[in-house]
């Protein structure tokens, strides 16, 4: 189901960075269906970044400071949802500037 996942991710960031709006509508339904049978994705793009996140793999390009941010996500941060838990079944790979 990774894999899967990691395709959707790939397929709606080309999608949104060539300005494709034609398949919105399918990606959002395939996200609710993903939702539906506990996963869960999140795109951590230009959020805060410190050494004791353990949700991300980080390549730095600098060195790290307070205001080091996750610029560029390769993969997505996903998680399944068990007994109400939120559980990481991969980590998310980013640059970090």
């Amino acid at each position: 189901m990774k894999e899967i996942l990691n395709q959707l991710y790939e397929i709606e960031q080309k999608s949104i960075k060539n300005n494709i709006t034609l398949f919105n509508r399918n990606l959002k339904r395939l996200f609710h269906d993903i939702e539906e049978q506990g996963f869960f994705i999140k795109n951590p793009l230009g959020e805060k970044f410190s050494e004791s996140r353990t949700d991300i793999d980080a390549t730095l390009m600098n060195s790290l400071g307070p205001e080091s941010k996750i610029t560029k996500v390769l993969k997505p941060i996903i998680y399944k949802k068990e007994n109400d838990q939120l559980i990481i079944i991969q980590k998310g790979v980013a640059i970090v500037e």
